[in-house]
């Protein structure tokens, strides 16, 4: 999570300016700023009073410098008796913080004109300090978050001609009064409070771009937002029932939405021509419209997972620059790449979760058959077949196919797939691979074909020429040949290694050939790890860990087919004996099942990793904001685009360190819209009780 900070753009340059040395400000500190010249930020934390303070700074700068003067964590019962302008200094950043505020008296902020910035949040504050305003006329950037306000009064903010950012987040505000907002703001933050209406407030509000009205009882927009603004708003963990209409006028850039109440778009957003970014996950919506997004051809990202989708009605095709879509946990039952015909800078489409039994519309029977698809998840869907459908998404690098009930895989379903890296079929009732020698694939480097009913694997990797990680484990298997990894040496970005084999829970463990089958396996560069119930487990110090001493065979016991079940409720058995090699292991997140490390010892512990889905952990959407209210004087126009990056976990045990590139989760992927500053900034997320995290998880599976 990032910490919420609040800073005022400003000029990128700067040079060392003088701060007085520690004792003479003691206890408070001071330092040069690092960005802005003529800047020195000074904190005093901590103090006893706020003469305390006052002597501490008294005539300790020059007039000319700027000086952010934070004052937290402290005792102020005294602030009456001292003001600030004894200090004899330009105060131009103010931040009043954690202080146990629960008034501020007029006398002591006289004479404080040249302040642009307040901050008095996390104090205790019931009424908005209004008669300091007065002495204040330049504030451009106001925060008074996690108080415990309930009433904005319509002179409240009268002295602020200047105000531009105001945050009024987490609070408990109830009722607002008409015309209590300046009609020169532009970034106004009044989430997480107790509002079931806006009261009209927001109608005159020209300058607005950014709205964040996210965590309130709002049931409607309707006649609330002023006719030519905002760009951005957040208002997820509402009650909307319904789109306003004023929305098919407004300049959206970002529209967040998630877990409200909408069952349709009623073809508001069929004009939204500048909408790059749609969130509409964890509400009722049942409907698609075929011409839903008719002129929104610049959305870029449409996330409507968990809803009540029952078909797509050819809605994506107007929306050429869409590069994610997903529709994850709707009720679809059939799919059609036509649904995505056209769609040339499509990256990413999630159906996961759905009840899809059936591909049609295979790419190369269309006039343009060349998609762009790197990322196709089908996960836990009903799929029985593939019917040579996924023909012509030949630039698809990661395929999930989980949780299906897939009973063949032939060599047409896989034909074309010349940049295929990840392929996942765990969970499904795979009797064979044979067919996949057949296929071609040149750049699949991990494979997953766990849980299934594989009986013996021959020449199965034939096609897979750089293949470095098999998941075999809890099959059936009881023949592997020693051809089976013959066309096939491991390459990591053209660099030699081992090919890595999971046989965990398979009967080939328990056969007494097996010392020969890993000897022969090394030669071939390639190395077996698994978990056998047949054997007695024993402490054998071993010269060479990568060959096994014969040991005592029990009788072989008989193994059952595996059952079909979702990896949240598979638990692997628990290990008496292992043949595992000690060295790092790459593995994807869908590959990732019981990994035995191993020791000196023939017994060890099991390490185990589902492919369960679970909320991602990410930056905040409203935090982003609030860092941008942080470090300038202006706000720049243009919001920037945000690019996916793919995250790595890192998975020890014993000595084996897997790392796991992070693939999306079933929930509904959200990026966070694009602000200010020139960083990536994630999907919003779940609000926690303080507003340094101010925001939801959108596609989480239960709803707030």
């Amino acid at each position: 999570m990032a910490t919420l900070l609040y800073t005022i753009f400003g000029i990128t340059a700067g040079a060392s300016l003088h701060c007085a040395v520690r004792r003479e400000i003691s206890p408070c500190t001071c330092a040069p700023h690092e960005t802005f010249p003529n800047t020195i930020v000074v904190t005093c934390e901590r103090m006893e009073t706020f003469t305390q303070v006052v002597d501490a700074l008294q005539d300790r700068f020059q007039m000319d410098a700027a000086i952010w003067l934070k004052i937290t964590h402290s005792q102020l019962e005294d602030l009456e008796a001292r003001a600030f302008w004894e200090m004899n200094m330009h105060v131009k950043n103010l931040r009043l913080n954690f202080d146990n505020l629960t008034h501020l008296p007029e006398s002591t902020f006289y004479n404080m004109s040249r302040t642009e910035f307040l901050s008095l949040s996390d104090n205790n504050l019931e009424l908005i300090p209004a008669q300091i305003f007065t002495h204040m006329p330049m504030i451009g950037t106001l925060d008074i978050a996690r108080c415990r306000i309930q009433h904005i009064r319509s002179g409240d903010f009268k002295a602020l001609k200047m105000l531009r950012h105001l945050l009024l987040a987490s609070n408990e505000i109830k009722r607002i009064d008409m015309g209590a907002f300046p009609p020169t703001i532009v970034n106004l933050h009044i989430g997480r409070n107790n509002l079931s209406s806006l009261n009209g407030t927001l109608r005159h509000l020209n300058e607005l771009k950014l709205l964040f009205i996210n965590s309130n009882n709002l049931t409607t927009l309707e006649d609330e937002l002023p006719p030519a603004s905002p760009n951005l708003i957040l208002a997820q963990f509402n009650r909307l029932r319904a789109l306003p209409q004023s929305f098919r006028n407004l300049p959206l850039d970002s529209l967040y939405l998630y877990n409200n109440e909408l069952r349709t778009f009623d073809g508001i957003l069929k004009t939204a021509t500048k909408l790059q970014r749609l969130y509409v996950s964890h509400n009722y919506i049942e409907y698609l419209a075929e011409d839903e997004f008719q002129e929104a051809e610049n959305l870029e990202e449409l996330q409507l997972g968990c809803n009540h989708i029952r078909a797509i009605n050819g809605s994506l095709l107007p929306i050429k620059n869409l590069r994610s879509a997903n529709f994850t946990v709707n009720h679809l039952t059939e799919f059609s790449l036509k649904e995505i015909r056209g769609l040339d800078k499509l990256r990413i489409l999630d159906l996961s979760y759905n009840q899809i039994d059936k591909l049609t519309g295979r790419m190369d029977n269309l006039v343009e058959p060349d998609s762009l698809i790197v990322e196709l998840r089908l996960e836990y869907n009903l799929l029985r077949s593939l019917d040579g459908n996924l023909m012509g998404l030949n630039r698809l690098r990661i395929l999930n196919l989980s949780n299906n009930r897939l009973q063949n895989i032939s060599p047409d379903d896989l034909i074309g797939l010349e940049e295929l890296e990840h392929l996942d079929m765990s969970f499904n009732q795979l009797k064979t691979l044979d067919d996949t020698f057949k296929t071609y694939l040149p750049s699949l480097q991990l494979l997953n074909a766990s849980y299934n009913l594989l009986t013996e694997m021959k020449n199965d990797f034939h096609g897979l020429p750089i293949l470095c990680m098999a998941d075999l484990s809890n099959n059936n298997i009881s023949i592997i040949s020693k051809d089976l990894v013959a066309n096939t040496r491991c390459s990591n970005h053209g660099v030699p290694n081992k090919l890595e084999i999971l046989l965990q829970e398979n009967p080939v463990l328990c056969n007494e050939s097996l010392t020969d089958l890993v000897t022969i396996m090394e030669e071939q560069h390639a190395r077996i790890l698994g978990v056998a119930h047949c054997i007695v487990p024993q402490e054998i110090a071993l010269e060479n860990p990568m060959i096994l001493p014969p040991l005592p065979l029990l009788p072989k016991i008989v193994q059952k087919p595996v059952s079909i079940v979702p990896n949240s409720i598979m638990q692997p058995p628990p290990s008496i004996v292992q043949v595992i090699v000690p060295s790092p292991v790459v593995l994807p997140v869908a590959v990732a099942q019981p990994l035995i490390s191993a020791t000196s010892t023939v017994a060890s512990t099991t390490v185990a990793a589902t492919t369960t889905p679970r909320p991602p952990e990410e930056t905040t959407t409203e935090s982003l904001i609030m860092s941008i209210l942080s470090t300038a004087t202006e706000v720049p126009a243009e919001v920037q685009k945000v690019t996916e990056e793919v995250t790595t976990t890192t998975v020890r045990s014993l000595g084996v360190v897997s790392e796991l590139p992070s693939t999306p989760q079933p929930q509904v992927i959200v990026q966070g819209f694009h602000e200010m500053t020139h960083q990536l900034i994630p999907e919003p997320e779940e609000p926690p009780e303080t507003l340094q995290d101010e925001g939801t998880p959108p596609e989480r599976l239960q709803g707030n």
